[in-house]
C-alpha cells in the first residue's frame, strides 16, 4: 500500500519522521505532553465558558474575509516533541491501562505523579468505546496513522495532513484576529487527530461513517500584526450532538441549527485523502 504524503499548499504537509524529545512539553518540562482536547470535545463545565482556551469555535460565516473574532492559539515551546517517533521505537510499547504500572516503571514515573495521571487519562481515551457510527483509535507512528487513515479512505489512497502554523513566543495566546483569506481544502471524508498527554507522541484519531465535514485554510492577522495560517474543521451535521456541547453554548446555537467549526492548534491535525 502506498504511504506517500501529498502536498497541497503549505498546510497540506509532507510529513517526515524525526526523533522527538520524549520528555518534552510545550507547557511544562514534566515528561508528558499536556494538550488533551477531550474537555471541549465532550462538553465543558459551565465555568469553562470563561476559559480563554475555549475561544476556538465558530461557523463558516465567521471566516468571511474581513471578519474579526477572538481566537486562542497555544504557544508550542518545542515542536519536535509532537513529531512521531519511528515505528520501531514505539511498536513494542503497549497502550494498555492494565499495564500502566509496568509503563510507569519503564518511563521512571512515580505512580502518584501528575505524569502518571496524565498517562492514565490518555490510556482511558485510547480504550474508550466509540459512539455509534464512529471509529476511533490512537496512533503512535506515521505508519500507524497511514494504516488507520487508509482503513477509512481506502487501501490505495494517499494521505495528507493539514495543520495550523505555530505562533511566535511574543504572540498573545488570545487576541482578536481578522480573516485575510479563507480557502476550502477538502470536503467529505476527514479524520481529526488530537495530541494526547504521553511521554512520546500519541494521537487520538476519530471519524464518523457517512458524515460530511469540511476543512478550510484560514489566513488570519492578529491585532499585534502577526499572521497565523489555521486549519479550520467544520462538522456540517450537528443534529445528533448534545445541546450541552460547549460549541453551542459559546455560539448561542442548538443542535441542527448550524455547522460547528473549530480552529486547530498546531499540535493537532486533520488527515485528508
Amino acid at each position: 500500500m502506498g504511504k506517500e504524503f501529498v502536498c497541497c499548499s503549505f498546510l497540506l504537509l509532507f510529513v517526515s519522521i524525526a526523533p522527538g524529545n520524549v520528555a518534552a512539553s510545550h507547557t511544562a518540562d514534566d515528561g508528558v505532553h499536556s494538550t488533551s482536547h477531550m474537555g471541549m470535545s465532550m462538553g465543558m463545565e459551565e465555568d469553562d465558558l470563561l476559559n480563554p482556551g475555549a475561544k476556538v469555535f465558530a461557523t463558516i460565516k465567521d471566516i468571511a474575509v474581513g471578519k474579526t473574532m477572538p481566537i486562542y492559539f497555544p504557544y508550542i515551546d518545542d515542536p519536535t516533541s509532537f513529531q512521531f517517533l519511528p515505528k520501531h521505537k514505539t511498536h513494542h510499547i503497549p497502550l494498555s491501562s492494565e499495564l500502566l504500572p509496568q509503563l510507569l516503571r519503564f518511563f521512571s514515573f512515580s505512580p502518584d505523579s501528575h505524569q502518571a495521571l496524565a498517562m492514565e487519562q490518555t490510556l482511558k481515551i485510547c480504550e474508550m468505546e466509540a459512539p455509534k457510527g464512529e471509529v476511533q483509535g490512537c496512533v503512535t507512528s506515521l505508519e500507524s496513522l497511514v494504516d488507520f487513515a487508509q482503513g477509512f479512505f481506502g487501501p490505495d489512497s494517499q494521505v495528507g495532513i493539514v495543520r495550523s502554523s505555530m505562533i511566535s513566543k511574543s504572540t498573545p495566546l488570545l487576541q482578536n484576529y481578522t480573516v485575510v483569506e479563507s480557502i476550502e481544502i477538502s470536503t467529505g471524508k476527514l479524520i481529526a487527530c488530537h495530541n494526547e498527554p504521553y511521554p512520546y507522541a500519541v494521537y487520538y484519531c476519530h471519524f464518523q461513517w457517512g458524515s460530511v465535514n469540511k476543512v478550510f485554510k484560514v489566513s488570519l492577522r492578529g491585532d499585534n500584526g502577526d499572521q497565523v495560517d489555521a486549519a479550520f474543521l467544520c462538522h456540517m451535521d450537528t443534529s445528533t450532538w448534545s445541546a450541552s456541547h460547549i460549541g453551542f453554548r459559546l455560539l448561542g446555537l442548538k443542535p441542527g441549527d448550524s455547522e460547528i467549526c473549530h480552529f486547530f492548534p498546531a499540535y493537532d491535525m486533520v488527515v485528508v485523502p
